[in-house]
């Protein structure tokens, strides 16, 4: 055998090894690709299924407590899905005062999560940065406005973990402890429904 019946097969080989990389890693992108879902006649994918929902929004509010509001929007059947669309109702709501909205500035739910009825809320600004500075009772309603709107509203919820651009914080701007799962404040709503969600001290 030549050198150049030698060069020719070393370069054969080096073909054959490169057409097989390139078939392997073309049929594993073909694999990870999800199959497209179904379509409507004219090519659309159909809208998610989603339900009416009636629930009642917990806002601050400048007695320094929450207020709650009822609302009615479209939500999935799942309650992981009802509980994002439930917080993008809260975050998008514009009320009149004395109430007032959670983050003065669009704040988006990045992801949630709900294993063992915690719900855990990845929340984002949509400009980026820190959660805004605020004194102590703004931050404790804002706070907790997303932990009683969740609770009240879906019984698979019973505490909530928040989390901030996805690191839990130990607090959300330096006042309400927000390293671990939050249950609802029955000091935080209105006298009469903390009065009515107290037990009686007499049979």
């Amino acid at each position: 055998m030549n050198r150049r019946v030698a060069a020719l097969l070393v370069a054969l080989s080096a073909l054959i090894v490169v057409v097989g990389l390139v078939r392997l890693f073309a049929g594993r992108d073909r694999a990870d690709t999800p199959a497209p879902g179904p379509t409507e006649p004219g090519g659309e994918t159909p809208p998610a299924a989603t339900e009416t929902v009636e629930a009642i929004l917990w806002l601050p509010s400048e007695s320094g407590r929450l207020a709650p509001l009822p609302a009615v929007f479209q939500a999935p059947p799942e309650a992981q899905g009802r509980a994002t669309a439930l917080l993008e109702e809260l975050f998008a709501v514009v009320p009149e005062p004395p109430l007032d909205v959670v983050f003065p500035e669009p704040v988006e739910v990045a992801r949630l999560l709900l294993i063992e009825q915690t719900a855990y809320v990845d929340l984002r600004p949509t400009a980026g940065g820190e959660p805004p500075s605020t004194g102590s009772t703004v931050e404790l309603l804002r706070v907790y406005s997303i932990v009683h709107t969740l609770v009240h509203n879906l019984p698979e919820v019973s505490r909530v973990v928040l989390l901030w651009n996805g690191v839990q914080r130990p607090a959300l701007s330096g006042h309400v402890d927000t390293g671990h799962p939050l249950v609802p404040l029955a000091a935080l709503e209105p006298l009469e429904a903390a009065a009515t969600a107290q037990p009686s001290a007499t049979p």
